[in-house]
This record gives C-alpha cells, sequence and structure tokens, in this order.
C-alpha cells in the first residue's frame, strides 16, 4: 500500500491492469543457499502503535480556527492519530539502496502524458504525499497533508483540513492554493491524460481558506473521497497558471518542490542512465512518531539496465542490493550454489504479505458457444492441470488460485481450488453431448468438431501452453494455439473477438468490481469485462457497494461476489505468487514484520535500514571469502501468521 498516494490505478477506476506475462508463485522447491527456510520460534506477532502529533497553535494567526487556523480544535471532524508502527524504532537512518530499471522512463513528471511508470509511482510515493493516506495494514485513513476531514451526512460533500506545519522543500507552507492550482491542472485535456479528467470531473473543489478545502461530489460514491483525497497536488508557486500543455513541456525531466520525505535533486538526475531519490532531513514531519522507523534509507539509486539476464548477474555480484526475481529458476536451482549466497552475502528472500494478486490463467469468452455453458467452462477448468505446470516447470513456487481476490480480506473464503480432475470433465461434456469422437479422437456434436482457439501473446508461455494442449486432447478437445502480437492480442480481447486467452492481470489494493463483473459492460467493448460475465445479483452488489462506506460491510460484499463469479467460471484460474521474492544484499535489518501488511515489492523497504554493523561485515566478506556471515530466514510470515491469529481470535 502506498502510505502517501493512492496508485494511479485505483484513481481511474480500473480494477485490474493487463501485465505482459502470466508468470507468478509458492514455497521453495530448491535448496535454501545456506540459510534457515523458516523462522525459528514464534513470531513476536504484536506491532507497537504509534500516535500522529499535531500543533493545534500551528497556522497563519490571519487564519480564524473555524477557517483551520491556530486554535483549530478538531471538533466535529473526523481523524485517525494512533494506529499500528509501519516502522521499526531500532531502525538507523542512512546508507543506500541501488535498484535497476530496464529502461529509462519517458518521462519524469508527476502527471500528464506516460507518466504512470513503476519509478515515478515510488517518486510519489516519497516525495509527494496525497491529503490523507491509507494504513498499509487496515487500510483506514490516516493523515498525511491534512489533520482532519470530514463527510456531510448526505455523503455530497468532503471537507479536508491542510497541516499548516507542512511545507515545500524550499520552506514556503502547503496551503488550498496548491490543491486548487493542481486540480486546474488535471483537468486540463492538453495534459494528454484523459483519465484524469474521467475521474476529476466528478467532483468540484473549492478553498474555503487557506487550510481548509471543501469538495461538492455529483453523485454518491465513497470512491469519490478516494480520488479527491489521493490526487497529485504540485505547487501553486512552481505550476501557476501553467496550461497542460506548457506543464508537459516545462516538467518533462524536472521537478517542482516537494512536500515528502524524499526529493530528486537535478544533479542526481543522469539522462539514459540513472536516477537518485534523496532523503529529506529538513522534512516538515520527519520528527513525528507517526513516522518512527520508516523513510531510513538515505539514497535510492536507479541504474537503467535493459537486459535481464545482466541485471541478474549484477545482483549476484552484490552490484545491486535489491532485486525482484523474475524466474522460478533462478530463484531455486540457479542462486543457491553461489559462493556469495552460499557465505550470506547475498540474501534469497520471501516477505508473504497480503499485496493485492491479480486474476490470471484462461480467460473464456462467455458469448460464443459451447463457451456460453457453464458445464463446457467447468469442463475447461478441470483439465487446466496447475499441479504439472507448477510442479514440473515452476520448482513449486507457486500456488493455485481459487479466488478473483486472492490472498486479500476481500476473498471468499469458501472457494476451494480445482483439482486437474479428466473424469469430471468426460463427464460434464458428456452431459453436454459430446459423446462421440472422429478418427482423429476429437468429439463432435452435430456434425462439428470440438475446437476452441486459445490465444496468447507471449512465446516464453509456450511450455505450460503445451500442457495445456495435451490435456485438452487426451479428453478430445481440439486446441487450435494462437501467437498475436500484444497489440493484436489486445484488441481481440476487447473486441471480445477470441474464444480462449492466456492471461495475467495486476490489481489494486482497493477493489473496483464493477469495471470487470458490470453486467452492462458485458455486451460492450474496450471494456475489463472481457469474458462477457453478467449476473443480476453481482449487478445489485455492485451497486450497494459504492454507497457503502463502512470498509468490513465493503469486504462482504466483495465476498459475496468472489463466490458467485467463482462459480460462474469466466476464468479458468491459474497460479499466483503469495510472496514478494527478492534478492537483496545483507546488510539491511527490517521489522519484525518485513513490511506493511498490502505493500508489494516496490513498497516493504520503506521501513527498512542499512544496518552499519551488517554493512560493514558484508564488504569485509566481500573481501576475504574464508569468512562467512549470519544468514537470516529465507521465509518472512509474519502476516500469514497474524492472520491465523486473528481468524482464531474472531473464531472463524
Amino acid at each position: 500500500m502506498r502510505y502517501f498516494a493512492f496508485i494511479l490505478l485505483a484513481i481511474v477506476s480500473l480494477a485490474l491492469v493487463l501485465l505482459p506475462t502470466a508468470c507468478t508463485k509458492k514455497k521453495s522447491g530448491g535448496g535454501t543457499g545456506g540459510a534457515a527456510t523458516e523462522k525459528t520460534g514464534a513470531y513476536n506477532l504484536a506491532i507497537p502503535t504509534v500516535k500522529f502529533e499535531w500543533d493545534a497553535k500551528a497556522g497563519d494567526p490571519a487564519v480564524s480556527a473555524e477557517l483551520g487556523g491556530p486554535g483549530f480544535t478538531g471538533e466535529g471532524w473526523d481523524t485517525n492519530l494512533e494506529f499500528d508502527a509501519m516502522g521499526s524504532d531500532k531502525a538507523v537512518k542512512g546508507g543506500e539502496m541501488i535498484r535497476y530499471l530496464p529502461d529509462w522512463p519517458p518521462t519524469l513528471r508527476m502527471g500528464g502524458q506516460n507518466w504512470n511508470t513503476s519509478l515515478n509511482y515510488m517518486i510519489r510515493d516519497l516525495c509527494f504525499p496525497s491529503l490523507v493516506a491509507q494504513h498499509p495494514n487496515t487500510l483506514e485513513f490516516i493523515p498525511a497533508l491534512c489533520t482532519h476531514w470530514k463527510i456531510s451526512d448526505d455523503r455530497k460533500t468532503y471537507s479536508f483540513r491542510i497541516n499548516p506545519e507542512a511545507k515545500w522543500s524550499d520552506g514556503t507552507a502547503v496551503t488550498s492554493a496548491d490543491y486548487m492550482a493542481s486540480y486546474k491542472l488535471w483537468m486540463d485535456e492538453s495534459i494528454l491524460f484523459p483519465s484524469n479528467q474521467q475521474t476529476y470531473k466528478k467532483f468540484t473543489p473549492t478553498a474555503l481558506s487557506k487550510y481548509i478545502i471543501q469538495i461538492a461530489v455529483e453523485k454518491e460514491n465513497w470512491r469519490n473521497f478516494l480520488y479527491a483525497s489521493g490526487m497529485v497536488i504540485l505547487p501553486a508557486k512552481d505550476i501557476g497558471n501553467l496550461t497542460g500543455t506548457e506543464f508537459l513541456e516545462k516538467y518533462q525531466f524536472a521537478y517542482t518542490s516537494f512536500c515528502g520525505p524524499y526529493k530528486v535533486d537535478m544533479e542526481d538526475v543522469i539522462r539514459g542512465k540513472s536516477v537518485t531519490i534523496t532523503r529529506n532531513p529538513d522534512w516538515w514531519a520527519a520528527k513525528n512518531p507517526a513516522y518512527t522507523g520508516l523513510y531510513n534509507v538515505d539514497r535510492y539509486k536507479f541504474v537503467i539496465v535493459k537486459d535481464v539476464n545482466i541485471a541478474f548477474e549484477m545482483a549476484k555480484k552484490g552490484e545491486l542490493d535489491y532485486y525482484v526475481i523474475p524466474k522460478a529458476k533462478w530463484f531455486v536451482k540457479d542462486l543457491p550454489g553461489e559462493d556469495w549466497v552460499q557465505r550470506g552475502i547475498i540474501l534469497r528472500t520471501k516477505f508473504f504479505t497480503e499485496a493485492p494478486i491479480g486474476t490470471g490463467g484462461i480467460a473464456i469468452n462467455m458469448k460464443r458457444p459451447p463457451l456460453d455453458d457453464v458445464r463446457m467452462r467447468k469442463a475447461i477448468a478441470h483439465l487446466y492441470d496447475r499441479d504439472t505446470m507448477i510442479d514440473k516447470l515452476f520448482f513449486k513456487e507457486y500456488d493455485k488460485l481459487s479466488s478473483y481476490w486472492q490472498g486479500s480480506t476481500y476473498g471468499n473464503p469458501n472457494n476451494k481450488p480445482i483439482d486437474y480432475d479428466p473424469v469430471a470433465a468426460d463427464d460434464f461434456l458428456n452431459e453436454m453431448g459430446y459423446t462421440e469422437r472422429n478418427s482423429d479422437g476429437y468429439r463432435f456434436k452435430d456434425g462439428r468438431v470440438l475446437e476452441l482457439d486459445y490465444m496468447y501473446r507471449s512465446k516464453t508461455s509456450e511450455p505450460s501452453l503445451a500442457i495445456v494442449q495435451e490435456s485438452f486432447k487426451t479428453l478430445g478437445i481440439k486446441l487450435n494455439l494462437k501467437l498475436l502480437t500484444p497489440t493484436a492480442f489486445w484488441r481481440n480481447l476487447q473486441d471480445k473477438e477470441y474464444d480462449l486467452a492466456s492471461m495475467n492481470w495486476g490489481a489494486i489494493t482497493t477493489p473496483n468490481p464493477e469495471t470487470s463483473w458490470k453486467g452492462e459492460l458485458a455486451d460492450k467493448k474496450n471494456n475489463n469485462n472481457v469474458t462477457g460475465f453478467k449476473d443480476a445479483r453481482v449487478d445489485a452488489l455492485c451497486d450497494e457497494y459504492d454507497k457503502e462506506y463502512d470498509l468490513k460491510r465493503r469486504q462482504e460484499i466483495i465476498k459475496e461476489i468472489d463466490g458467485i463469479v467463482y462459480k460462474a467460471h469466466p476464468y479458468a484460474l491459474g497460479w499466483y505468487n503469495p510472496a514478494q521474492r527478492l534478492v537483496v544484499t545483507n546488510k539491511f535489518s527490517w521489522p519484525e514484520w518485513g513490511g506493511g501488511r498490502t505493500e508489494d515489492y516496490d513498497e516493504i523497504h520503506y521501513s527498512w535500514w542499512v544496518d552499519p554493523a551488517k554493512e560493514a561485515a558484508m564488504k569485509e566478506a566481500m573481501q576475504d571469502s574464508s569468512k562467512k556471515l549470519e544468514i537470516p530466514p529465507m521465509n518472512n510470515r509474519f502476516w500469514m501468521e497474524k492472520a491465523k491469529q486473528s481468524s482464531k481470535g474472531s473464531g472463524s
């Protein structure tokens, strides 16, 4: 979860984002490289609480207390001043983390055309806090630039009180004028990012004072609060009255002032080679106890490495401090034998968080016969030999998907994984009347062979697709594998011009089920309901979800949707990676919990720190082949154990 920003995908209301490949993960099937696989002894599951402090006396004396100035009490407003610690009180500041990027980003701007890259998301997280944030463990709203907020009884008006202590990196105050200027910029169509206008046109902000913003919304929908509070805010003094076109040009590879715990100095932007994000020691909230143990690394340096194989070699040599392993074979087979892994100079690590997991597997076009019959879709699910693929191709690194919100508080616990079962598949096909086979062994009915096209877009998928094709053939289904360009694949998917498609979608922390499952999208092109799913109960639940402000009730709604969709089999679900799988140099320490509950590999290290003693020992071991360092357990399952404890406590 982003502490100070809601990821763009949530803001533009996308439930899923297409990823380029179809792989994901599970328990290690190889050697441990000298490390204990699991932590011995129980985790200390108690997380200390911290308090967000704010000065009621701070602010411009010319602004009244009622309008958010000095003397503001917060009476009648909402806030959340005490919550789980996000970092450890043992953390120290300092050091560097070197990561890599596969290519130079098209822009470093914080908005507009082509801005939505992983690097820019991280810079946004660390340098440009939003009005409020969501806690990575509980997903409850917590203060960021604002100390307080409130929602009117009719839920048509939101109010935010900006913290008078908030400052830009040049020392000037963050005010409502910055929000208004940013809103105006994002609504300018010449910014060439139309999803901004689609999202932000749903509300209208007004500056009631230097510190208070009031926002009127057109239609009751709890996500409007998410959009309004999560908008990127830039300083009015820098963007002024720039048009979108002028902003695109001026800040193509440049920055405004910052107001977060980090900054990017222009001398640290080396075009085509590297970008370094530096911790800001003068951050206005640096001493706030709410952020104890967070934002410890002094420098995050991203170097451009265009070949993933070269990046892997750099990681093995300790030239990258933090590397996300993309291939199961590298993690399970190649790394354990490396001398530096055996001696603990570099570590294989897995953090089992509850970061959002996307939908992967075989997308089924429910609008085409015979795929419009649920029995056919069930047969396909039972012929999807995931066990063989996970065992033989993926070294047991992955688990089988059994939910469209896998591993989260939104997933339906009653969904049971569908096993490879050709007998069950045969029964479903016979029920449909596919009882005869031709001379080639393929089933037919009414003179038509049971034949399906299966489109995919990457040759790396072919080993697993071959297993699927053979499984189908054994049961008498002719499966034609169709390799398409990514562009052609996406066009066919959006037009619903396909039978089966090899899919893997990303996910967002806050679900938006209507974009994938609302019935009104089933017969339309160019949307995320690519399977043509339609169900009246799901439609009603989506409408209820939009109006429900209570998080626990929203979770129950999604669980019910998940159960309905799962039984309809719009996908033969594939596999997923239940952990953040990394290679890191052995100079870092982290909290007992490793990182926030909902955080992925791009975020968990916000609470890590460079341990001076570890770093010194690591450097010494690099020079002396006789030295072996202490190797911590490979797997951090804190959040899995925490979930078990919570389940026992609730009696479920």
